[in-house]
C-alpha cells in the first residue's frame, strides 16, 4: 500500500524495481558480450582455417619439420650431455640417415617389387574373390542365400570403387602438393634444415613463449608448455616407434605363414597403425583377404588369429611401454575423438585427433583440477 501511494506521489516505481532493472541490463549486457565473443572467435577460426587451407603446403613442411624434432630430440638431448648441441644434431642426423640408407637398400627394392606385383595381380584377385562369393567355393558361402551373396558383391564392388576413387583422389593431391614444393627437396633438406634450427632456438622459443605472458602466469603458462611437449612427445615418439615394431612383427608372420605382399602389407599395417583402434583393423584386412582367398578359409582364421595376438602383444605390453600414459585418454576418449578428427578433417583429421584431444585434456585438468 505504501509503494502504491509512493508511485501515485512520485510519479516512479520504488527503488527495488529500479535495481531490479538495472541488474536485468547488466546481465543482458554481459551475455551480449559473451555472444559477441564467440562470435568474433568463431569469425577468427574460420579465417584462421581459410588461411592454413592457402598454406597447407607450408604448413605440411612446418608440421614435418616439428615431428622430425620431437623424434630426435631424445638422442640429441643425450648427445648434447658431451657434444655442443650443433654437433650432437648432425651425429643424431647422420645415424637417421645411415639407417634410412639400409632400409632403402635392403627393403627398398622388395617393396617396390610386391607393389607392381599387387598393381599387376589385383583386378584377377578381385575376380576371384567375386567369384568365390557369388558361386559360393568357399563351403562356408553355400549356407548364405544367394541374394545376400549378390547383394555382399555389391558392396564389394561399391567399395572397390570408392577406394579407388579415394585413392586417386589422395594420390593426385598428394603429388600436386609434392611436387609444388619440390618433394626431394622439402623431404630430404628443407624439414631437417628446419628441424636443425628448431632444436638450436629451444631455449629461446621457449623464453620468448614465457615473455609474452604477464610475469605472474610464467610459472603456470611454463606448466601448460610442458603437459603439451610431454602430450606431442609421447604421442610422436611412441606412435612411430609402435607402428615401426608392428610392421616388423607382421611382416616377418606373414613370411612366415607363406601370405603374398608381406612388406608391403607390413609396411602398410605400420603406418595406419598410427590411428588408434581403427588401425589395427584397417591392417589386418588386407592380409585376412588374401590369405583366405590364395590358401582357403583356415589360412584366413590362422592370419586373424596371428594379427590378434600381434595386436594384443602392442596394445598391452609394447604401446604401454613406449608410449606410456604421456597422452591421457581413456580408449572411449580415443575413440570419441578419432570420430570427431573423421569428421572434420577425414583421414587427417583422424590422425591428428588423438594428440589434440590430448593436449586439451591436460590443459583442461590443469585449470579445473585444484593442485596442491
Amino acid at each position: 500500500m505504501d509503494d502504491a501511494i509512493r508511485v501515485a506521489r512520485d510519479g516512479h516505481p520504488p527503488s527495488l524495481s529500479a535495481n531490479t532493472v538495472t541488474v536485468t541490463n547488466e546481465r543482458l549486457d554481459r551475455w551480449l558480450r559473451i555472444l559477441a565473443t564467440l562470435v568474433l572467435a568463431l569469425l577468427l577460426a574460420m579465417g584462421i582455417v581459410a588461411l592454413l587451407h592457402r598454406i597447407i603446403a607450408v604448413l605440411i613442411v612446418l608440421v614435418g619439420a616439428v615431428f622430425f624434432a620431437y623424434l630426435v630430440y631424445p638422442l640429441v638431448r643425450r648427445a648434447n650431455r658431451r657434444l655442443p648441441r650443433w654437433l650432437a644434431i648432425i651425429s643424431v642426423y647422420a645415424i637417421f640417415a645411415a639407417v634410412f640408407a639400409l632400409l632403402v637398400t635392403f627393403i627398398g627394392p622388395k617393396i617396390a617389387f610386391e607393389a607392381r606385383a599387387f598393381a599387376t595381380d589385383f583386378p584377377h584377385l578381385m575376380q576371384n574373390i567375386q567369384d568365390d562369393i557369388l558361386n559360393a567355393n568357399i563351403a562356408l558361402l553355400g549356407y548364405v542365400p544367394l541374394e545376400a551373396r549378390e547383394g555382399a558383391l555389391q558392396l564389394l564392388d561399391n567399395a572397390g570403387a570408392a577406394l579407388q576413387h579415394g585413392a586417386v583422389t589422395y594420390v593426385g593431391q598428394a603429388l600436386g602438393i609434392l611436387l609444388s614444393m619440390a618433394s626431394i627437396v622439402t623431404a630430404f633438406v628443407i624439414i631437417p634444415i628446419l628441424t636443425f634450427y628448431i632444436l638450436m632456438d629451444l631455449d629461446r622459443l621457449h623464453a620468448g613463449l614465457l615473455r609474452i605472458v604477464p610475469s605472474r602466469y610464467h610459472a603456470q603458462t611454463d606448466g601448460i608448455l610442458k603437459d603439451v611437449d610431454n602430450v606431442l612427445g609421447g604421442f610422436v615418439r611412441g606412435q612411430i616407434i609402435v607402428g615401426a615394431i608392428v610392421a616388423v612383427l607382421i611382416t616377418v608372420m606373414l613370411l612366415i605363414l607363406r601370405v603374398k605382399y608381406a612388406f608391403l602389407i607390413g609396411l602398410f599395417a605400420g603406418i595406419v597403425d598410427i590411428i588408434p583402434y581403427l588401425g589395427a583393423v584397417a591392417g589386418a584386412i588386407p592380409a585376412v583377404l588374401i590369405a583366405g582367398f590364395t590358401h582357403g578359409f583356415g589360412w584366413a582364421l590362422l592370419v586373424t588369429a596371428a594379427f590378434i595376438g600381434i595386436y594384443q602383444l602392442e596394445g598391452h605390453i609394447i604401446a604401454p611401454n613406449v608410449v606410456g600414459q604421456r597422452v591421457g585418454l581413456t580408449p572411449l576418449m580415443v575413440i570419441a575423438a578419432i570420430l570427431v578428427g573423421a569428421e572434420l578433417g577425414g583421414i587427417v583429421g583422424m590422425f591428428f585427433a588423438v594428440p589434440v584431444a590430448g593436449i586439451i585434456r591436460a590443459v583442461a585438468t590443469r585449470f579445473l583440477v585444484p593442485r596442491e
